[in-house]
């Protein structure tokens, strides 16, 4: 049996420390995977915008639009909208301008504000043109939410 015996305040001290780093290294894991956990979340957000893009079907990511966001459309439709007012407005935005092809290009989800961008070959009138598209996202209600979409 081994016996320990501590000796003034500054070996207690010395052990609040020792058990506290202790702790935080047990704690670690656990918040690696949360992390992850997190980015995961957000690149299927952004997974399924991109898909919802490019095959100008909204259903595919309008369920993770926020109580309100913010859209910037270059068809001069821009401000705050409610979730289902947003999806009307990308909607009627992808009826004239009609998808061709979109990738999201830069990804950044190790921030408070994961967002992405990418560009959008559209077709409109019989015209090719493309677009610039950032996404971005806010941690609502312990879920990850499509809080902007601007697209010129």
């Amino acid at each position: 049996m081994v016996r320990i015996t501590m000796c003034g305040q500054k070996n207690r001290k010395y052990l609040n420390a020792l058990f506290l780093g202790l702790g935080l290294l047990l704690l670690y894991p656990s918040y690696g995977r949360s992390q992850e956990r997190n980015d995961k979340e957000v690149v299927k957000i952004f997974s399924q915008f991109e898909e919802g893009l490019v095959s100008g079907t909204i259903d595919k990511f309008s369920s993770f639009f926020a109580g309100r966001n913010y859209i910037s459309l270059r068809n001069g439709s821009t401000g705050y909208y409610s979730a289902n007012q947003s999806y009307y407005v990308i909607k009627d935005y992808l009826s004239i301008y009609q998808p061709i092809t979109f990738k999201l290009t830069n990804i950044v989800t190790d921030s408070s504000t994961p967002f992405a961008s990418g560009v959008l070959r559209y077709s409109s009138k019989g015209i090719r043109g493309f677009a610039m598209v950032f996404i971005s996202l806010q941690y609502v209600d312990n879920t990850w939410r499509i809080s902007q979409i601007t697209i010129n």
